[in-house]
Formats: structure tokens, sequence, C-alpha cells
């Protein structure tokens, strides 16, 4: 099964300052046909100007990945009394657990935040809620196929998530393809920049900024740029 959904075909959100596109229902977007991949229940892209916020929400249960693309993101968690600035490149994992309450606020300046922010389905539920973040420059993902967020953090420096979920985050600079051999398992691409083309079997698709291809096969999938530009791509491995 190979579904590639374009750019135009995501839910647009404008609140104000906030410009959100939405791959699956959420909020006020409602369609039962597209509820979830997996345990993949949330991918939003988010463009929030300087100086603004979305205010307070609670969660439980979930697990919330949010990666900053450009800009600067300040996370409060107010259940635990505690806030950071994340920079670009950086990853963050919200293990909600039993429940948090938390905001995500643009700092005051002249640069916006673009950021995505993902929700999970957990293994377990009623756990201890857990934080963490890490940050990932572009230039040490290069050409990278080696996981940024995983179920076993192990050695290495990525971060850990409560559910059987590989991320990687490469940036592809030339035309040398990655590959992924995924045995069955769900892979989500998304392409954040740039312009690229995967093939799986014998079929081959384009992608375009802010395309993106949900896959269930047993075939490798080979990843390849196209254009000018680097792409970069968010890369969800997932039961």
């Amino acid at each position: 099964m190979i579904k590639v959904v374009t750019s135009a075909e995501r839910h647009t959100a404008k609140e104000g300052p906030v410009h959100s596109e939405y791959s699956f229902s959420f909020a006020d977007y409602d369609d039962p046909g597209n509820a979830h991949f997996g345990c993949l229940l949330v991918l939003n892209d988010h463009r929030m100007a300087p100086g603004h916020s979305l205010e307070s929400h609670s969660h439980q249960d979930l697990e919330i990945v949010t990666c900053v693309l450009s800009g600067q993101l300040l996370h409060k968690l107010e259940s635990a009394g505690s806030e950071e600035l994340l920079e670009e490149g950086s990853f963050q994992v919200l293990s909600a657990g039993t429940g948090v309450t938390h905001s995500e606020h643009a700092p005051v300046g002249d640069k916006p935040v673009r950021y995505l922010q993902m929700w999970f389905l957990p293994e377990d539920r009623g756990l201890e809620p857990k934080l963490s973040h890490r940050c990932f420059p572009k230039e040490q993902r290069v050409g990278r196929m080696e996981p940024v967020i995983s179920s076993d953090a192990g050695t290495g420096e990525k971060l850990q998530i409560r559910q059987d979920v590989m991320i990687y985050a490469p940036v592809l600079t030339d035309r040398k393809p990655v590959h992924l051999s995924p045995d069955g398992r769900r892979i989500h691409l998304f392409l954040i920049a740039g312009h690229a083309d995967f093939s799986c079997g014998k079929q081959t698709f384009s992608l375009h900024p802010g395309d993106a291809a949900r896959i269930q096969s047993k075939e490798t999938i080979s990843i390849s740029k196209t254009g000018e530009d680097p792409a970069e791509l968010l890369i969800i491995e997932m039961p």
C-alpha cells in the first residue's frame, strides 16, 4: 500500500498569528477516513508569528514529538513548573502519561517559528509523565539514516519514545539515495523542504515540499534528492 498525500490536500487552519497544516483529523477538521496512520494520530505543521503562543492545554496518554524547523520555540510545561527554549533542529519528546499541561510560544523578535508536532498512541497507559529534548543540527544529519528518536534509546544520542516507533530526519545534499527496509512496517515520509523521489518495488513517486507518503510494504524503499536544493525529510517507521 502506497498513498501520496500532497501538501495541498492537507487541511489549512489559520487562527490569527498561527498558520497550521493538518495531515490528519484535528480540532475542527474531522475526516473519519483520515483519522490516523497506524499509531500516528497527528502531524501538524505550525507557523507562529513572533510574540504569540498556543495557550495552555492538557494531554493524557499521548506521546508528543515536536521538531523545530526554523526559529525558536519556547515550551512551557506548567504541570511541572518548567520551561525550555528549543532551537532550530531541536527534537522534543513529551510522554503525557497520567497527565500534563503545557503551552508553546514564539519568542518576541523578528523571526517566526515553524515546527512540526506529532502525536502517537503510547504502548502503555497511565505512566509517569516524562520530557526530554536534544538538538540535531542539519549539518549532523546530512546523508544519515540514523534514528533521532526510538523506543529504545540505548547508546548514542537518540531520544526515547514510549511506542515502537523510529524517527529519522535525514538531509540529502547530493544524489546518493538512502534506503529503508521496513519488512511490512508502516512508513510515513514527510518532505519538509526541497524535492525528492522515492521508489518502492517497481513504483517511483515524486515529492514536493509539504507532500507525504504513507507506505506499508515489504519492499525496500529508496529515497533520493532531486532539484538543486537539499531535501530535508522526516521519516517515521512504526507497526
